[in-house]
C-alpha cells in the first residue's frame, strides 16, 4: 500500500536539446513497452492509470527532440519507481562522457534529485535504473545520464552482482531476442524500492532493486522471460551472483498482500520458466554457474510485505 496525491503536465528543460516532458497519460509514451501496456504496480500504477498522480509522474525521457525511453518517477523519494525500454540492436557500445543532466526548470529541485545530493558520499554510486550499456545509439546512452534515472546503489553491488546480471541479460537478448524480421527487441522493465527511513540526503536510498526482460525469441520459436532481485547492499564476494527466477516469484515479492505486481500485462510471458538454460551456451559472459552456489535468493514474501505495509501506515498518519 502507498499513499498518494493529483497531476499537472510540466515540461522540464535539461538542456538546449533535452528535457523530460511529463504527461498525464503513461499511453502517451507507451512504445517502449509490449502492447502498449504497462506493469500493473499495486497501489501506484494500475489499468495504466496512476491512482493518485502528485507524487508519483510518468516521464518520457527526451534527447534531442527523440523520446528514448519512459520513467515512472516519485518525486517524493526521488527516485524512479521504474523505467521500461526497448533493447534493440547495438549501434554504439562505447560508453559516453557525458554529464548528469538535471531539470533546471524545477524550483530548488522540489520534485527530483540534484548532483549536489549524490555529493560527497563515499557508499553509493549514481546507479542506472535503464542502464546505458543497454541502449543502443550514442544518443541513446546518453539520454540515461538523467537524475530522474538513477538511484543511490550501493557501490560494490552496483559494479558487482548487479552488473554481472545486468551483462548477462544483456548476452541472453542479443542472441535470443531476435523477432520474426529478424531484429533484436527485447523489453525491459527495471526499478528500485524504496525503503522505509535510508536517506541520501534528500533522495531515498532503496532497500532492493528490481529487473525483468521478456522477448519473443524466433531462435527458440517462443517467448522467453526472467527477473532478477536484490538487496542494495555492498556485495559480501566478489564472486557473487543474483539469482535469476521466474516472472511469477519476482511479481510475488513485489505484490501487495491482496493485489499483484504484473510485470507484463496481457502478454505471452512466460511465468513460471526463465533463461537459465541458456547460460552454458553464453560464452565470455558473466552468468551465474548453472550449479547450486553463491547466488543470493530473496525474502520471503511476507518479509517484503511487512516493511511496506508499516511505510504505508506510517506514512498516511503523517499526512
Amino acid at each position: 500500500m502507498w499513499h498518494f496525491l493529483p497531476i499537472t503536465a510540466l515540461l522540464f528543460s535539461l538542456s538546449d536539446r533535452t528535457f523530460a516532458e511529463v504527461v498525464q497519460s503513461i499511453s502517451d509514451c507507451d512504445h517502449y513497452l509490449i502492447n502498449h501496456t504497462p506493469p500493473h504496480v499495486p497501489g501506484i500504477l494500475e489499468n495504466g492509470r496512476i491512482l493518485n498522480q502528485n507524487r508519483y509522474k510518468i516521464i518520457c525521457q527526451t534527447y534531442r527532440n527523440r523520446r528514448r525511453f519512459v520513467t515512472l518517477y516519485d518525486v517524493q523519494n526521488k527516485i524512479p519507481v521504474f523505467s521500461a525500454f526497448r533493447f534493440v540492436d547495438q549501434v554504439d557500445r562505447k560508453r559516453p562522457k557525458t554529464y548528469w543532466k538535471i531539470e533546471p526548470q524545477m524550483k530548488n529541485y522540489t520534485y527530483q534529485a540534484s548532483n549536489k545530493d549524490y555529493k560527497a558520499n563515499n557508499t553509493f554510486d549514481r546507479g542506472h535504473i535503464f542502464p546505458s550499456s543497454y541502449a543502443s545509439s550514442k544518443e541513446d546512452k546518453e539520454s540515461t545520464f538523467t537524475l530522474t534515472n538513477i538511484v543511490p546503489q550501493a557501490e560494490s553491488f552496483n559494479k558487482g552482482s548487479w552488473n554481472k546480471m545486468e551483462m548477462c541479460t544483456k548476452c541472453v537478448m542479443e542472441k535470443y531476442c531476435i523477432n520474426s524480421s529478424g531484429g533484436t527487441e527485447g523489453f525491459v522493465v527495471t526499478g528500485a524500492q524504496p525503503s522505509l527511513n535510508s536517506m541520501l540526503n534528500r533522495v531515498n536510498v532503496p532497500s532492493a532493486l528490481w529487473s525483468a526482460f521478456c522477448c519473443y525469441s524466433a531462435v527458440r520459436g517462443a517467448w522467453i522471460a526472467s527477473g532478477h532481485w536484490g538487496n542494495n547492499v555492498q556485495d559480501e564476494s566478489k564472486h557473487k551472483y543474483l539469482e535469476t527466477m521466474t516472472l511469477e516469484n519476482l511479481q510475488h515479492i513485489l505484490g501487495m498482500s491482496n493485489s499483484e505486481f504484473v510485470m507484463f500485462p496481457g502478454t505471452k510471458c512466460p511465468l513460471t520458466t526463465t533463461v537459465t538454460e541458456f547460460y552454458p551456451e553464453l560464452k565470455n559472459c558473466p552468468c551465474p554457474p548453472t550449479v547450486s552456489g553463491s547466488i543470493t535468493s530473496p525474502p520471503s514474501h511476507f518479509a517484503f510485505i511487512f516493511p511496506l505495509f508499516v511505510y504505508s501506515y506510517l506514512h498516511w498518519v503523517s499526512c
